[in-house]
This record gives C-alpha cells, structure tokens and sequence, in this order.
C-alpha cells in the first residue's frame, strides 16, 4: 500500500498547498493522500486559528482533490506531541508497515537531520521534495545524494514554485486571491485573521461552534449570547467578553470523555479532578482550550467559560450571567424558568441563589452526583441574599 502524507499547519491552506499536492498525487499511483494538519507545531510557534479550523480549512481546500483523500485529525486530537517521527509509527501500525510517501518543501529537506529521530523519520517514509523558491534546484539534487549515500532515499519533483505562503497572507503580503474559493470565504465571514482581536476571537468562536457541535447544541449556544449580551448590558459589564465566553462554554460538549479529562486536568485548576461528575467537565476542559488553541488569557472570559456548569464560591458578575444565562436562554423548558429569568434581570446575586437552588434539586431527583463547587456555591450565594428582602423565597 503506497501512502502520499502531507503534513503543515495550513494556517491557513493556500493555492500554493493545493497545486503541489495535485502535483505530487501524479507521481505515482497512490492508494491514498493523508492531509494532516499539525496540533500544536513543534517547530514554530503556534498556529493564529485553532486546530478545529484548520482542520476544517483543510477539508474545504483538500477534500476534492482525490477520491482517496483524507483529512485527518490525527495530531489534533492524539493527546501526545506531534513529532513526525510519531505520527509516521501510528501510520505504519494503522497501515500495516505501508510504503509512505512525505511530501515537504526544500527547506524542510534541508533540515531534516535536525528534526528529532531523524533516522527513524527516514527509515520510515520517503521525503517527496518541492522546491520552495527558486534557485535550489542543485542544492535539492546534492541532498538527496546524501542521503541516498546514506541508505535513505528522497525524490525531488519539478515544479513551478508559486510565491504564496500562509504566513505572507496572514502579514498582509498576499491578497485573498491565493486562497481557494470555499476557504477565503469561511475566514471572510467569520473574521478568522482580522486585526481586531475582539472581532477575530467572536468569529473563530462561533464558527468552532458551528462545526464542532450538533445543530441543537449550536442554537442553543446562539441563544446563550444573545441572553448573554441582554443581561451584560443590563449590569453594565463587557458584552463583547461575554459574547466570546458564550460562543465557547458548550465548545468540548460533544468531545471524548479521555480528552476531557486531559484538558480538564492541564487547565490546572481543578484540585479535586477525579472527583469531578463528568457532566461538568466539558466547562473546565473549554477553558483550557479556549486558552491553548485561541489564546485568551483574559481571566473574565476563562472563569466565566470554566464556571457555567457549576458556579463557584465567589463568582464574579460577568461568571454568573454567563451561567444563567445557559441556564435560562431561549428553549430551555421548565417550571421556573421565567420566573428566574425575570429576577436575573433585577438582582444576579437572587437569581444565582434561586437557580442553584433548583439545579442541586434536580440533579438530586436524577440520582446524579452534586459537584462540590455547585454545593460551596450554594452556601456562598445563601449568605449573600440572606438579608435581602426584595424576594422571597417560595
């Protein structure tokens, strides 16, 4: 089984991505075209869009080249470093110690013998080399003869080098005109590389939510920021933070309860992590990407995302409008809801306490497990509203 492997950050994928690998897929019959796009980059520093965008990037870009094309999501979601020479074992083993092909630029041939486990990356597939700019055809030749001489094999094909790279588009230095059509049209609408970080951050957010949750779970998480930005403007608060901590609260709701616990484990503030019901983890673990894979460091915005399943003792304002508001937005059905939202409206600090209330009721009447924070937060909103007399409580 003959495997062609293309690999990058495709940060994002270009014309210049997709002409070489229409390309390289002439060279010989191949069985199959893996286009994987890298987790977090070894070797430069990370990437501007999530890895789930540009995964979805690349499926746009990379899906109608071949009918043997797959995009994988194999350094994104493998919860292990992306070092090729890994990713090149988990291919022998899924494909039975298949013949694999890598397709890379001259300058990574160039550097090769510095990539970690270099022999083993060159025991285990053969480099397929395009030149990256003009000029290095000898010195392309005079590589592969080294490592040829060296037992590995590489083979270089011809090929006009097109002046386009993701890091010139995102600097500026190239129109939209390098992109493919599909993917200049999803990073126009959802602002992916837009210099305001606001505007970047809503767009990003969103489109992840699009893609990576079901139609229901997206709508729903629609109509958290838009009760959201309604209560923030109420209170005074940030409603463009609001906005983005909505868009992401829910992001890791559907995701596998292994990386769950990864990403709840590595966002470090959990003290009591095993002891955690899984139902409230997703809240934790979308922290912790919201953070590695976006970049925000903003702690509003990461405490508002961490905090929605279960509040917390001391919960700030912009934490408890965010959990109401998931708690009481548009489709949600239950007894009390419109009479919570209407105190949400009036006084946060009751309507936490009224909403915890029932929270801890109900999760009691499923039989389910009560997360400690739910129970500390409780106790902390009980004495907050113990001497208020604006409401009662029924």
């Amino acid at each position: 089984m003959k495997i062609l492997l293309f690999g990058g950050a495709f940060d994002p994928p270009h014309n210049g991505h997709l002409s070489i690998l229409k390309e390289a897929a002439q060279y010989t019959e191949f069985d199959k075209i893996i286009v994987m796009p890298t987790g977090t980059p070894t070797h430069k520093k990370g990437c501007m869009v999530p890895f789930d965008v540009r995964h979805y990037m690349a499926q746009l870009a990379f899906g109608n080249v071949d009918s043997d094309v797959e995009i994988s999501d194999y350094e994104g979601t493998n919860l292990k470093d992306d070092y090729t020479y890994l990713t090149l074992r988990h291919l022998k083993e899924k494909y039975d110690n298949a013949d694999i092909f890598m397709l890379i630029g001259s300058d990574s041939l160039f550097s090769i013998d510095s990539w970690k486990n270099s022999p083993e990356i060159l025991a285990n597939c053969t480099p397929v080399v395009f030149a990256r700019k003009t000029g290095v055809e000898q010195e392309i030749y005079d590589k592969i003869a080294q490592l040829r001489a060296q037992g590995a094999n590489a083979v270089y094909i011809p090929y006009k080098v097109i002046d386009v790279s993701s890091s010139g588009f995102r600097g500026g230095q190239h129109s939209d005109s390098v992109l493919p059509q599909a993917v200049d049209a999803v990073i126009d609408e959802y602002h992916l590389y837009d210099d305001n970080e606001t505007k970047r951050l809503q767009g990003t957010a969103k489109l992840l939510a699009k893609i990576m949750l079901d139609e229901k779970r997206y709508i729903h998480t629609l109509n958290v920021e838009k009760l959201a930005a309604e209560l923030g403007t109420i209170y005074h608060l940030d409603v463009d933070k609001l906005r983005i901590a909505a868009l992401l609260h829910d992001i890791l709701k559907h995701t596998s309860y292994d990386i769950l616990l990864h990403r709840a484990g590595a966002s470090g503030i959990i003290n009591r992590i095993k002891d955690k019901p899984k139902q409230t983890l997703h809240g934790f673990a979308a922290a912790d990407y919201a953070e590695k894979e976006l970049g925000i460091t903003d702690e509003d915005i990461l405490w508002s995302v961490r905090s929605h399943t279960c509040g917390r003792n001391g919960m700030t304002d912009m934490e408890k409008v965010i959990y109401l508001a998931d708690m009481l937005c548009e489709g949600r059905k239950f007894e009390s809801r419109d009479y919570l939202l209407s105190l949400a409206r009036k006084n946060l600090d009751l309507a936490m306490y009224k909403a915890l209330v029932h929270s801890v009721e109900w999760i009691k009447s499923k039989g389910n497990e009560i997360d400690t924070d739910s129970l500390e937060a409780l106790e902390y909103f009980k004495t907050l509203t113990d001497n208020c007399k604006e409401e009662k409580y029924e």
